[in-house]
C-alpha cells in the first residue's frame, strides 16, 4: 500500500512540472507593446484588438493553469500584434506621404549618362 501511495505522489509531480510558457508570454506582451508605441490601436484597430483578445485569453489560461493553451494563444497574439505593428508604420508611411516597397525583389533603374543629364 505505501509503495502505490509513494507512486501517485511520483506521478503527481511530474503532471506539476509542466513547463510554464513565460517566454511565450513576456515575447507576447512586447510586440503588444511595440504596436502600442506606432499607434497600432488606432491605425491598425482591427488587428491590434484580436492580438489583444487572444494576450487577455493568454494570461487567463496561464493563471489558471492551462499551460498549453497559454503558449497558443501567446504565441499566436505575438504574430497578429507584430502584424497590427507592421500595419501601422506602413500606414504612417503613406500618410506621410511615402511609400511602403512591397515584399518582393527591390528594382534598380539604370543611371542617367552625363551626357543626357546636362544637355
Amino acid at each position: 500500500m505505501r509503495s502505490v501511495g509513494i507512486i501517485l505522489l511520483f506521478v503527481g509531480v511530474i503532471g506539476a512540472c509542466h513547463p510554464r510558457p513565460i517566454e511565450d508570454m513576456i515575447l507576447a506582451d512586447v510586440a503588444l507593446k511595440a504596436a502600442q508605441k506606432v499607434k497600432a490601436e488606432v491605425l491598425a484597430p482591427d488587428t491590434y484588438r484580436r492580438a489583444e483578445n487572444l494576450y487577455l485569453r493568454a494570461k487567463k489560461d496561464f493563471t489558471e493553469g492551462y499551460y498549453e493553451s497559454a503558449k497558443k494563444f501567446a504565441h499566436e497574439a505575438r504574430q497578429i500584434a507584430e502584424q497590427a505593428e507592421y500595419q501601422s508604420v506602413a500606414k504612417q508611411t503613406e500618410l506621410k506621404g511615402g511609400f511602403v516597397e512591397p515584399e518582393s525583389a527591390p528594382s534598380f533603374s539604370a543611371p542617367i549618362p552625363e551626357e543626357e543629364a546636362n544637355p
